[in-house]
């Protein structure tokens, strides 16, 4: 019998003592109660799992929530003794069907953690009946034990790429830092900024450090003195999307300066012509639908000076120069900030000094072909990840839970053992 029960319980090195199903009027469905225990033996930690001498008997039943048995809930039930150990203090002797602290079997984490990566949040709280908050518990359990087991995933790194994404209201952040070469996320804190940076480089050896050669972000001032102190072997890369959006968020800058000052003045005949033209001169001239071909048509003399149209021809030019060899790529950088800085436009005059600073970043871009496009792709799915662990009580769970999904772990349902 105990045999049966070990292999359907998954689970090695207990005894079961008895099996049945309780129907009480406290729970609102039977719930199947399996009690077991573990085989005779010295008696070990629960936390650092070395053998220690016995305390006392406990006090009470201990309860742990078991992969369901067809339509039946399952529960491990037990008296267990506790132990004095001179590292951890009094605790609960260790069982092999769960780890310390945990409330729930390590095969039912497993499958919750399994679910979490696959499926939504209605579907991992509706087929396991567990509450939402439980289920965030479980993923930093699991996510704990993947990471003891695995690798450091900071071992090889040559390129690596970095970034904040908000995750709850008052500008809060996750830091998130992006392995270009795996394509996974290796580190994700609470936090922004360059000391947050910073942690993640002295988490690092001296020779992981070594081996990391680029550093792709966007236009942030606090990467770079980071990495020049942490990593001064490594090249700062620009990407590529963010340098265009420099250029769109000043474009957008002068269509609203130019549609203000019609509107002040009267000028009903130039903001006729205005209209539906805010998305037409933000996207590429291939991807414009048929009433915005029509409105951009109307860009030339949206203003007397044609400053619209000159501003959307610099955007364009900036977007197609990046895609070009470096050779080239570097004289029309120079005769696009030349023409930027003399087309008396304000918000572009300001926009070709940043260039002019930031031009030996943006050749380097051009040159080692790097993007931040995995990065915005992670972001993506951390924000989904975001959404989904709407509820969660602590950070921590949702950073565990970001690492399940997007950090490249072996996460499978639970395997028999044999």
């Amino acid at each position: 019998m105990d045999g049966i029960c070990n292999r359907l319980l998954n689970v090695k090195g207990m005894v079961v003592e008895d099996a049945c199903i309780v129907d009480s009027p406290l729970r609102p469905v039977p719930v199947l109660e399996i009690r077991p225990r573990p085989r005779r033996g010295m008696l070990r930690c629960s936390r650092c799992g070395r053998r220690r001498h016995g305390y006392d008997r406990g006090g009470g039943v201990r309860r742990w929530r078991h992969q369901d048995f067809g339509c039946r809930r399952v529960e491990l039930v037990a008296a267990l003794p506790r132990v004095d150990c001179p590292r951890c203090g009094v605790t609960v002797a260790s069982v092999p069907w769960a780890g310390p602290g945990s409330r729930s079997t390590r095969d039912f984490e497993a499958e919750c953690a399994w679910l979490m990566t696959v499926a939504n949040r209605k579907t991992v709280g509706g087929f396991l009946h567990i509450a939402w908050r439980t289920a965030g518990d479980v993923a930093r359990r699991v996510a704990e034990r993947v990471k003891a087991s695995m690798p450091s995933p900071f071992d090889g790194l040559t390129a690596i790429g970095v970034d904040g994404t908000s995750h709850r209201k008052g500008h809060t952040y996750l830091a998130v830092v992006v392995d270009h070469e795996r394509h996974r996320v290796i580190r994700a804190r609470d936090g922004y900024g360059r000391d947050v940076f910073g942690l993640f480089f002295q988490a690092l050896t001296p020779e992981q450090r070594a081996s990391t050669k680029v550093v792709t972000g966007d236009g942030a001032r606090w990467i770079d003195p980071c990495v020049a102190e942490r990593c001064p072997d490594a090249e700062r890369v620009l990407d590529g999307f963010h340098i265009v959006s420099w250029m769109t968020d000043a474009l957008d800058k002068v269509r609203k300066r130019l549609w203000n000052q019609a509107r002040r003045d009267g000028d009903e005949k130039t903001m006729k012509r205005m209209r539906g033209v805010k998305y037409a001169v933000l996207k590429n001239p291939g991807d414009l639908t048929g009433r915005q071909e029509e409105a951009f048509e109307n860009i030339r003399s949206a203003d007397p000076r044609g400053q619209l149209y000159r501003s959307w021809q610099l955007k364009e030019l900036l977007r197609t120069l990046l895609k070009h060899p470096i050779e080239q790529a570097r004289g029309e950088l120079n005769r696009w900030v030349f023409r930027a800085s003399h087309s008396r436009i304000p918000e572009i005059v300001e926009l070709a000094k940043k260039i002019r600073r930031r031009r030996p970043d943006i050749l380097r871009t051009i040159r080692l072909g790097y993007s931040n496009a995995r990065l915005e792709a992670s972001d993506n799915r951390i924000k989904a990840t975001i959404r989904m662990a709407y509820g969660f009580h602590h950070v921590t769970n949702l950073i565990a839970l970001v690492m399940l999904r997007c950090g490249g772990p072996d996460i499978r349902p639970p395997q028999p053992r044999t």
